[in-house]
């Protein structure tokens, strides 16, 4: 797929379009049932060997200016299946005494005060949130700008559709 130069009154109504779900496919006037606006009109559309700009140089502007760009660094992520992340934060769990006491009190059929421990995944929770441990390794794959930690909401989501019942 390559990408398209829109004129102004294009950007505008794709970016307000781009809240509705559905798809518009251009045909030619030869393929279309009825023939558009913009079909029909021969100074829109670009002969064979000429593009838009060349065409219709008044309507084209750069919306954003080079100096207006900001980049910002990413890290490269290893993308492990999920399992191999849940093993990674019951090891650490395990690893950090303050949370091996709360874990070894939970199997034992204790009670720990806001805490406790999910049945499927064996994770520690904290009033029903998952207890990530403070380990730059986790963090990184938790926290990730290119993984994303998509909320709140979406992580629950996420959690929920491959823990099992």
């Amino acid at each position: 797929m390559s990408s398209k130069i829109l004129t102004c009154n294009q950007a505008h109504w794709t970016e307000f379009l781009s809240e509705f779900h559905f798809s518009i496919t251009y045909l030619p006037g030869r393929l279309a049932t009825l023939p558009d606006a913009f079909s029909c009109r021969k100074d829109i559309q670009p002969g064979r060997g000429e593009d838009f700009i060349s065409k219709n140089p008044i309507n084209y502007q750069k919306i954003i200016k080079q100096h207006e760009i900001h980049t910002t660094t990413f890290f490269a992520v290893k993308v492990d299946s999920f399992s191999n992340f849940i093993d990674s934060i019951q090891k650490k769990l395990w690893q950090n005494s303050q949370y091996r006491s709360i874990l070894q009190d939970l199997g034992k059929g204790k009670s720990v005060q806001d805490y406790s421990l999910d049945s499927s995944l064996q994770l520690l929770l904290f009033k029903d949130w998952v207890v990530v441990p403070n380990d730059p390794t986790i963090r990184r794959r938790h926290d990730s700008p290119l993984a994303g930690h998509p909320g709140q909401e979406k992580t629950l989501k996420i959690f929920k559709s491959v823990m099992p019942d």
